[in-house]
């Protein structure tokens, strides 16, 4: 009995090579096999008679082969092969290159539908078919409607040989082979709730539509509108978010290892030792996670926030109720430069209070490292803030509390998971400056509690942002002035040395360049090959004024807090994303001075690129340009390569049905719900191959992985 878990090497027609070849391409099952969709349709539905065919269409259309010959001529290489097609209504020349098969295909008195473009011959002084496709047919019997003519097609994208008509016959016979499936991934009460077809009719009508909407054309089967797309939109998003149900309830059902201390006095008593004022939005997070905290079951929030909105106060305030409470914590950083501005900022937090956090990076060796190692193990050592070296095996903990990771997106799912796992079900904080689309995040993240920081501290002056030109007046006339004034420069370029393969401009070239260029100031290169006693050098001499400029590859796109650094110039942007671009520009305009970020595209930037940049001249709303970046790059690439086993959807669209989602969210948590879980739909939700689950898991191969279902 076929199922969608059938291997799709077993269907007829395909053997061992196109089985081979399927699997390249990611189709393994005839579930694989059903949600690979067409691209486009064509309509190729027959007109009245050949007397209707119309010049420069392609059309249709039922005819007897009145003749049919092979045709050599000189100055082509190939035979050409012409038949005469008539109905009784007239006559039409139809015109094959090389196809000598057609031959024992097709004899005189064949009948057969024919679908191609219709042409204008200037030789022959009439309309001419070319390399119509066709199939048989026998007038006087009934038979099964054809997959490939005489009806709207679909047409998928041809790879490794296989080719489009292939799809749609080994489609089409398993889907006659499918057809009266009660199978079904959404339940009854939704689909009755939106008026949805049964999944097996809804993949019929991806593969195979009917009729043209009236004034519609076979685009709108394209359309989300269209009901079959709609449900599968719905479908998608109702899968995931089934996943990310199971994970929060798997979360609520973990119990603490012990309770937060958590008094009235303590927010009175942490803003005192921040040299700053809070902005309501901080003050509303920090509310947010003060909540998850007294609950019976652990924290697991991601905070958003644009750059320069505040996330380590908030960082702060949840190691601060950690270590009160008794509790060991641990902030993680992607880069030694982030985990050493942490390290310096909670110092001048928490020095009043006698708390003084320990530094665990990759350089940090020896008895040092293994004093640190020791007190973490022991309890002495509270709050520890370090780099990856934090997931080390020999690093345990007496009593982990609370996680912290920064720049979340940096670290792999693995990474983050190993650092939770050295406590008894630790809470768990991830932030990040990269702004995510709240579309992104309610899907790639909707296992977790959202926050977003939406303010910015008051006083943080606006950075301008400029598109200029890589020329000598560009550094004379816009940099130097600057320079003369002493106020510091970074220059930011994507590689670190020049390569043969990548245009675009490096790091170590660029430097010699402007080392050489203004000569009478300091000009440092700092990149990830940069030893790391030299670059805490370079970042202390940036830091105090000595350095006024500073070339470097995005090693300082985040942890770089440098008040008096008012301009900062990017080479080849174009190389950049959107959201990372901004996150930069967060480094320029933080102190006194306003800040000014210039981009300089390469020879190379195309006119689409240059238009992407001017987003960044027209906003500096880290939201917005995280949607832009998202719209253009898409989820994958936003996402990065680290967060492996992420969904890619075949129909949703996380901008475009970004309502959908939601209403999927509501949908999932109602369903679930108490009263819900007897109800016989509930238990109807299962199928004879499968559970739900299971289904789900073959459509999102590795998602339980990514977000941790048990």
């Amino acid at each position: 009995m076929l199922t969608p878990a059938t291997p799709v090497s077993s269907l007829p027609d395909v053997g061992p090579r196109r089985g081979e070849r399927l699997s390249k391409l990611g189709i393994r099952t005839v579930l694989d096999l059903l949600y690979t969709l067409p691209f486009r349709y064509e309509d190729r539905r027959g007109v009245p008679s050949v007397s209707n065919l119309k010049e420069g269409e392609s059309q249709g259309f039922l005819a007897t082969v009145s003749s049919i010959r092979k045709k050599e001529i000189r100055k082509l290489k190939v035979p050409i092969i012409e038949a005469v097609l008539s109905d009784g209504s007239g006559s039409v020349k139809a015109v094959w290159f090389g196809q000598e098969y057609i031959l024992k295909a097709l004899s005189e008195g064949s009948h057969a539908f024919f679908f191609g473009r219709i042409e204008y011959s200037e030789f022959d002084r009439a309309i001419v078919v070319k390399s119509p496709v066709f199939e048989k047919v026998d007038p006087g019997k009934k038979g099964r409607k054809s997959f490939h003519v005489n009806r709207i097609v679909p047409v998928y994208r041809e790879s490794l040989g296989l080719t489009s008509s292939f799809f749609r016959k080994l489609l089409g016979e398993t889907l006659l082979s499918l057809w009266g499936s009660d199978f079904d991934p959404l339940p009854e009460s939704i689909r009755q709730k939106y008026g949805f077809n049964s999944w097996i009719k809804m993949i019929v009508g991806l593969h195979f539509p009917g009729e043209i909407p009236a004034g519609g054309s076979v685009e709108s089967f394209l359309e989300p509108s269209y009901l079959p797309r709609k449900r599968l939109i719905y479908e998608e998003f109702f899968l995931l978010e089934f996943l990310m149900f199971q994970k929060r309830a798997d979360i609520q059902t973990q119990g603490r290892s012990g309770r937060y201390q958590i008094s009235p006095e303590d927010f009175s008593v942490f803003s005192s030792l921040l040299p700053f004022e809070l902005t309501n939005a901080q003050k509303r997070v920090m509310a947010e996670v003060t909540c998850d905290l007294e609950k019976d079951y652990p924290m697991n929030r991601l905070l958003l926030g644009d750059v320069g909105s505040g996330k380590t106060a908030i960082a702060a305030w949840a190691l601060y109720l950690a270590v009160k409470s008794g509790f060991q914590c641990a902030l993680m950083a992607p880069t030694e430069i982030l985990a050493k501005q942490h390290e310096k900022t909670l110092t001048r937090f928490f020095s009043p209070m006698g708390l003084t956090p320990a530094l665990l990076t990759n350089s940090v060796k020896g008895s040092d490292r293994k004093r640190i190692v020791s007190c973490v193990h022991s309890g002495e050592i509270s709050m520890i803030i370090g780099t990856q070296a934090l997931i080390q095996d020999s690093l345990n903990f007496s009593c982990l509390g609370l996680v912290v990771i920064d720049e979340q997106h940096r670290f792999g799912v693995d990474q983050r998971r190993t650092l939770a796992g050295k406590g008894a079900q630790p809470d768990t904080l991830l932030m990040t400056a990269t702004p995510i689309p709240r579309s992104l995040a309610l899907s790639y993240y909707g296992d977790m509690d959202l926050s977003v920081l939406d303010e910015k501290p008051p006083g943080r002056l606006a950075v301008k942002t400029s598109i200029a030109s890589p020329t000598i007046d560009f550094w004379d006339g816009t940099v130097r002035p600057f320079l003369e004034r002493r106020e510091q420069v970074f220059v930011v370029c994507p590689l670190i040395e020049e390569s043969e393969a990548i245009d675009a401009k490096d790091a170590t070239t660029r430097w010699e360049f402007l080392s050489s260029h203004f000569s009478s100031v300091e000009v440092a290169l700092l990149t990830g090959r940069t030893p790391a006693e030299r670059r805490e050098e370079i970042m202390a001499r940036f830091r105090s004024g000595d350095i006024l400029m500073l070339v470097s590859t995005t090693v300082i796109e985040v942890g770089v807090d440098i008040p008096n650094a008012a301009v900062m110039v990017v080479e080849s942007p174009e190389r950049f994303g959107l959201a990372q671009l901004h996150q930069l520009r967060g480094r320029v305009g933080r102190g006194a001075v306003p800040g000014f970020f210039y981009l300089l595209p390469g020879e190379s930037a195309s006119e689409e690129a240059i238009a992407r940049l001017r987003i960044l001249e027209e906003s500096d709303d880290g939201f917005f340009v995280a949607e832009e970046d998202l719209r253009s790059r898409g989820p994958g690439e936003f996402l990065g390569t680290r967060q492996s086993g992420a969904p890619a959807f075949i129909c949703a669209d996380l901008l475009r049905d970004f309502d959908v989602l939601k209403s999927v969210r509501l949908d999932v948590n109602e369903f679930f719900s108490a009263s819900e879980r007897q109800a016989m739909d509930h238990q109807r939700w299962v199928w004879e191959w499968t559970t739900v689950t299971d289904f789900i898991r073959s459509r999102y191969t590795g998602v339980e992985e990514w977000i941790g279902i048990r």
